[in-house]
């Protein structure tokens, strides 16, 4: 796993945490919470139940507790829910009280466990009513060796699996933590770092580095917002391990099951969120609510999957069906331009319409762009009326002077506003060649107005290949002008 990590920071493989979305990462790490609280439900109620591993174990895990709630360990409960009360009074009152009074954070989890450590070695709640404890922590660090790298070819598939799982724990803990503290996560810095750490760490026959959902929100909450938080906690670790490690053997599991549950609190309210990604649109709800379930009712690794996989899809309809609008002019100010279907005052410009385009014109969105353009202008619809009026020519000898105007004249110019169209290809060009021809046989004229260089550069170009020709402008008031002019003449 080292090695894939080393690499992706290598090849700067870091950008593909753009893929994870911001309704993607609340919904992960609010079900990601989910699992961590699921898994001190045991400990909550002083029961012992196998643990799960794959897809539907917090299902599984959920159905033992129940089935085990009438062998709950009364003094181990009461024990816990006293925790998680001490912590929510700190918490919510005694911290924020303090926090305007001094800088000092006040280290409510860690007075929890020290208390609770005491409380259970000289009340004997292990001997005298079976509350589950820590047990044994060994001292000492294991013997530095070199990883046995035979190993690696039995294992490099599944590594890459591990990499991107690990990455992306991380880098959705990460942004979350960056957007609530305002600073910004470097992608290839993490993998880099993760690459290095795991390096060291596979000589102390270390786990894979990940991201501890818990111990970062206690962080958080205990007041640590820079490196030296860490350095610190690593200091207390090591600490620990090499002298005051018995010391903590008798704190009860039910303790840190509280402690956890509490800390755990502002990630179950990312939940609120859910009213701001419904506004923004139905794609970012259903990504949400799709990578949640997913993370809680499968796994973790396979939700996160999904998830990424419906933010694609999320991202791919968003770039096949950009917005577009009719633009028309305000009577107070004629050179301004504005969208009929959210200002009421807007006039549209007499036997002109101007069409405006969000986003690229390309061989994918071309017949996206055609259905949108004839369905807000209604070109379908004239081009009917000005067929069936042909036919009657066709069938009578005499044709009514103001029926004949009237069919003819409803639309004389149609301007394509390219102001917002970030990019156009030969196929997306082809097609504008295809609609002015269309215009064309009813007497109307296509023009185009406000292109970005490129896209100039683009419509030219395809003109030389046998496309267009093309009227181009370089405002939209310009054609708009230029189309007020022509029709008074």
């Amino acid at each position: 796993m080292v090695q894939w990590q080393l690499l992706m920071s290598f090849f700067r493989l870091g950008t593909l945490a753009s893929l994870l979305s911001e309704p993607l990462v609340n919904g992960f790490t609010t079900a990601a919470a989910c699992h961590v609280v699921a898994a001190q439900l045991k400990d909550v109620v002083g029961i012992r139940i196998d643990r799960h591993k794959g897809a539907f174990k917090i299902i599984y895990t959920l159905i033992d507790v129940t089935k085990g709630l009438t062998n709950t360990n009364l003094v181990n409960f009461s024990f816990c829910v006293g925790v998680i009360i001490f912590m929510t009074v700190c918490n919510e009152f005694i911290k924020p009280y303090l926090n305007q009074r001094c800088r000092f954070p006040l280290p409510g989890e860690l007075i929890a466990v020290i208390g609770g450590t005491l409380i259970s070695k000289f009340c004997h709640l292990h001997d005298d009513f079976n509350v589950e404890l820590v047990g044994i922590i060994p001292k000492g660090l294991p013997s530095a060796t070199l990883p046995r790298l035979n190993l690696i070819p039995l294992v490099a598939v599944d590594a890459i699996a591990i990499a991107i799982v690990t990455y992306s724990i991380i880098m959705s803990m990460g942004l979350t933590f960056a957007k609530k503290h305002g600073y910004e996560v470097r992608a290839n810095q993490e993998l880099f770092a993760m690459g290095l750490g795991n390096a060291v760490g596979s000589c102390f026959s270390c786990i894979p580095l990940a991201c501890s959902l818990s111990r970062s929100v206690i962080q958080d909450q205990t007041g640590g917002v820079s490196q030296i938080a860490s350095l610190v906690s690593a200091t207390l670790v090591v600490v620990t391990l090499l002298w005051i490690g018995p010391f903590f053997s008798d704190l009860p599991r039910c303790v840190l099951a509280g402690v956890i549950i509490v800390a755990l609190k502002p990630m179950f309210m990312q939940i609120k969120q859910l009213k701001k990604f419904s506004k923004q649109g139905k794609l970012e709800i259903f990504s949400w609510i799709s990578t949640f379930l997913c993370v809680v009712l499968i796994d973790i690794d396979i939700g996160l999957l999904i998830g990424v996989c419906v933010s694609l899809l999320a991202l791919y309809i968003k770039g096949l069906k950009p917005y577009y609008c009719l633009l028309g002019y305000m009577p107070e100010s004629p050179g301004i331009y504005m969208d009929v279907n959210q200002h009421r005052n807007v006039m549209q410009v007499p036997q002109t319409r101007i069409f405006r385009y969000y986003g690229s014109l390309n061989f994918a969105t071309r017949l996206f762009f055609r259905r949108a353009l004839y369905s807000v202008v209604g070109l379908d619809k004239i081009k009917q009326k000005t067929k069936n009026n042909q036919n009657r020519k066709s069938s009578t000898k005499y044709v009514s002077v103001t029926e004949n105007v009237k069919e003819t004249n409803t639309l004389k110019f149609l301007i394509l506003d390219f102001s917002m169209l970030g990019h156009i290809d030969v196929a997306g060009c082809s097609m504008l060649t295809d609609v002015s021809n269309e215009l064309k046989t009813f007497g109307s004229r296509l023009l185009l107005s406000s292109p970005m260089d490129r896209v100039y550069d683009t419509l030219v170009h395809s003109m030389a290949l046998s496309e267009g020709p093309f009227e181009i402008f370089p405002t939209l008031h310009d054609a708009v002008e230029y189309a007020n002019a022509y029709r008074t003449v």
